[in-house]
């Protein structure tokens, strides 16, 4: 009879468990380098221009400059022409999975579907936003194009120019550039701590009602 309820009192508790606790995920985000200290090769950049920044709906005018760090990274570098910058990351995650790509937006990410409508190439992308401050920029056009927008921005404008005098500030508008993200819910730790206790509990109530038949 112990056994019996032994075993009826772990099934449960296993069941339990399982049926509510959600497993954790993870991925490791790239490394971006910071505008202050830009790297990569320059893919676009224009001294002045309107320039439109993911998950924002301002438009903003200033130096635009895009960095290529790799087949599947950017940094954007915007400093406006009141001395705010706006450090764009893109990642293209084509290799994600649905659950990843919405488990890192809840982790301060923004979905691009399409990168195309960002000059970008024709695949989904996620996006991080972080500030920093850089030396107001001048707003005559020394473009001979004129002033110039950027495909990474809003389809308006193609690029941001270089800020190498901008120093990183400690306002963020997204999430940290690098990290291991705990993905999935990872399950709320009281309510675990619930089920375990409850779990116990039933146990040492089937030990006890055994131990009592016996007398």
């Amino acid at each position: 009879m112990l056994a019996k309820n032994l075993f009826l009192s772990i099934s449960l508790t296993v069941i339990l468990l399982s049926a509510f606790v959600s497993p954790v995920y993870a991925v490791t985000t790239p490394t971006f380098p910071v505008c202050a200290n830009p790297q990569g090769e320059i893919k676009v950049s224009y001294p002045d221009g309107v320039h439109g920044v993911p998950g924002d709906t301002t438009t903003y005018t200033g130096k635009d400059t895009v960095y290529v760090l790799s087949d599947a990274t950017l940094t954007q570098c915007l400093c406006t022409v009141n001395g705010s910058g706006i450090q764009t990351n893109w990642w293209k995650v084509s290799s994600l999975t649905r659950n990843e790509k919405n488990l890192l937006i809840n982790q301060g990410w923004i979905l691009i579907p399409d990168g195309s409508a960002w000059g970008l190439d024709a695949a989904p992308y996620l996006a991080q936003n972080s500030s920093f401050a850089c030396g107001a920029t001048s707003t005559s056009s020394t473009n001979p194009g004129g002033s110039g927008g950027d495909g990474l921005s809003d389809g308006r404008s193609d690029g941001l120019s270089s800020c190498p005098q901008c120093t990183q500030a400690p306002s963020v508008l997204g999430a940290s550039t690098q990290a291991v993200l705990g993905l999935a819910s990872t399950g709320n730790i009281v309510f675990i701590l619930t089920v375990i206790s409850l779990g116990i509990v039933l146990l040492s109530g089937g030990i006890i009602s055994s131990f009592k038949k016996k007398q």
